[in-house]
């Protein structure tokens, strides 16, 4: 290593060690005169910390995490996200462009992650300090969208974690890409597609109606409750259910399920099952790699409301009085 190298480094490490002593310093002061200089506060060994969006104008949810549970709720009454236990120096929130952006791979240590369109999301190293007293619990994020906003697409990208999506009325596209992990969605209502790509673990969609559905499990199975014009299911090592909200009379299908059976309505066959319509434009492609494909209407379950008996039906006993012969 050259003489100038070794002196930069030395100097560096210095500068490090001081800019340590001086946050811990500013710390101990801060928490004598009770001024808070953080955005996030810790309760129990969580982080929480919270972003407030509702004055910006959104129409695109962009999320890109590592080891992270990931909830969206739309159709909520507010528009903030919440972050628990993130890396407090080590993510990105922001509205950018008419997009709302979370990441989580923010490398400190990298200028162009820090510093993007003239802005220095570095927050201090004070904040080093602070993540050291998180020691429990595991990343959660939590998204709350308001109908204010019309979303044109929700995007998340999840290494190992699960997805929830409850989704509203309005023509958004939905992808969402799991490496590990499972995807749950419900009452979702589109003229556009759902795409989810799990790598191992599962799909599970109740009342979803869509233009297009796919979805796609390496490792694990798909559960779907929808209705939606072309439905593609295909898992590797795993079983596909799908349950059709619209008449199955209105499909064309290409069904496989190479290491056992089909089961359409009524009808059990192994192996492959193709039936093609001119007339129809809607088609269902499933297929499982080691498990069964079952295709069925979707039959509401029964309340026990349902099952109770009508008050006006209900006959009163009628009073008989009995003579001694």
């Amino acid at each position: 290593m050259k003489p100038v190298s070794i002196i930069f480094l030395i100097v560096s490490v210095i500068l490090v060690i001081v800019g340590l002593i001086i946050c811990s310093v500013s710390m101990l002061q801060a928490k004598r005169q009770n001024v808070d200089l953080y955005d996030t506060k810790i309760v129990n060994g969580q982080s929480e910390a919270e972003y407030d969006f509702s004055e910006d104008i959104i129409s695109k949810i962009q999320i890109e995490v590592g080891d992270c549970d990931v909830h969206i709720i739309c159709g909520a009454d507010e528009n903030k996200v919440i972050m628990n236990n993130f890396s407090s120096a080590g993510y990105i929130c922001e509205v950018n462009n008419r997009a709302l952006v979370v990441e989580d791979s923010v490398n400190v240590f990298n200028i162009p992650d820090i510093i993007e369109n003239g802005k220095i999301r570095f927050k201090g190293f004070r904040y080093f300090l602070r993540d050291r007293k998180i020691t429990a619990g595991g990343k959660s994020l939590y998204v709350y969208v308001s109908e204010k906003f019309d979303i044109k697409v929700i995007d998340v990208s999840v290494e190992k974690g699960d997805v929830t999506v409850k989704g509203y009325n309005n023509n958004t596209d939905y992808k969402v890409k799991i490496g590990n992990g499972r995807f749950e969605a419900s009452d979702i209502t589109t003229r556009s597609l759902v795409e989810a790509s799990v790598g191992s673990g599962s799909v599970n969609l109740q009342h979803v109606s869509a233009q297009t559905v796919t979805l796609n499990v390496k490792d694990g199975s798909i559960m779907a409750v929808l209705a939606a014009n072309e439905i593609t299911a295909d898992t590797e090592k795993g079983s596909v259910r799908i349950e059709s909200e619209k008449d199955l009379s209105e499909y064309n299908f290409k069904l496989k399920a190479t290491a056992s059976t089909i089961t359409l309505e009524d009808l059990i066959k192994a192996g492959t099952y193709t039936a093609n319509d001119a007339q129809l434009t809607n088609f269902i492609h499933a297929s499982a790699g080691g498990g069964t494909v079952v295709v069925k209407s979707y039959i509401a379950p029964i309340s026990p409301a349902d099952t109770e008996t009508d008050p006006s039906e209900v006959t009163e006993p009628q009073n008989v009085t009995e003579t001694a012969e």
